[in-house]
């Protein structure tokens, strides 16, 4: 009996060790899906995705009336009087996916849509009247390039391209031609800290419309904003911004030949204007940046230079 229970005891202790080194024995399944797992989690890590979006209101003139079909954009070139724009009331929004594969700056994807708080059918442009409008991705480069010994002055660029997406451009059919419109732009942004309540800065953009195998100046426009911004505290930022939109104003001319012949480009402000507002950081990912401008290249000022608008930026990841 004493020989036969030594003996049982022997036969479940060689069978739990065995059981427990094959338990114990990774599964190849599970190496491979902690290798991919671990490849994920590294491509993971370098992603960055955020959210980024703008509002305009009409003019103080047209919201006075009830007007809110149209946007406020100040145009001297433009048919529609009182800083209109030729586009309804919207919203415009990015989601931009920032990755970061080790160089001097990351690589970005920036699909775009607008969101219509008007009729579409208030829109004047040859261009599909829907609610969501898809826009033209940005598809690039951008990081800091540069930056001083003591860290006051940094140089921030993005070189990239737009690529058509839903459709070819807003300016599709205009001049009989433009189904296929790629932008190409180098966008820059240098910016020096005097102090930790002063900063300067201007935000730049060189921008080139090109229209199917029409490599010109039919559309080329350079943006320049600069402005100020004084730190409240850790939340809360004041900015003063100017805004100047300088453009060719012979877009069609210089591409289509007349009885006069081809127009050379001829370079204008497509408008300029100022606007004030705050920047706060409601939660560490949530700013929100509400602002009041004004049309200033239009005498005199009055309610059909002042509009109101808002940024809105949210970091998903």
């Amino acid at each position: 009996m004493k020989r036969s229970f030594l003996l049982t005891l022997l036969i479940a202790s060689v069978a739990h060790v065995a059981h427990a080194q094959m338990t114990s024995r990774p599964n190849p399944k599970d190496i491979e899906a902690d290798i991919k797992k671990t490849q994920f989690d590294k491509f993971s890590e370098r992603l960055r995705i955020s959210y980024f979006g703008v509002f305009t209101s009409p003019t103080f003139y047209d919201m006075e009336k009830g007007n809110w079909d149209y946007a406020a954009t100040s145009s001297k070139t433009s048919s529609f009087k009182g800083n209109r724009d030729s586009i309804p009331v919207n919203l415009f929004n990015q989601v931009s996916f920032n990755y970061n594969f080790g160089a001097k700056m990351n690589f970005v994807v920036n699909p775009r849509f607008s969101l219509w708080f008007a009729r579409p059918k208030d829109s004047t442009q040859n261009i599909d009247n829907s609610t969501v409008q898809l826009e033209d991705m940005l598809v690039g480069f951008q990081g800091v390039v540069y930056a001083s010994d003591d860290k006051k002055f940094n140089l921030w660029i993005r070189p990239g391209v737009r690529l058509p997406t839903s459709r070819a451009s807003r300016d599709s059919g205009n001049a009989g031609f433009g189904t296929i419109s790629q932008q190409l732009e180098l966008g820059a942004n240098p910016t020096y800290d005097f102090n930790k309540k002063w900063q300067i800065a201007a935000f730049t953009q060189w921008r080139t419309w090109i229209f199917e195998d029409r490599y010109n100046y039919s559309r080329l426009r350079f943006y320049t904003a600069p402005y100020i911004q004084y730190t409240i505290d850790d939340t809360t930022r004041l900015q003063l911004w100017y805004e100047n939109f300088y453009e060719n104003n012979k877009r069609w001319k210089t591409i289509n030949k007349s009885k006069t012949g081809k127009q050379d480009p001829l370079f204008q402000d497509l408008w300029q204007d100022v606007y004030f507002g705050v920047s706060k950081d409601v939660t560490p990912k949530l700013n929100l940046f509400p602002f009041i401008g004004c049309f200033i290249d239009n005498a005199p000022i009055s309610n059909k230079s002042f509009y109101i608008g808002g940024w809105i930026s949210y970091q998903i990841k």
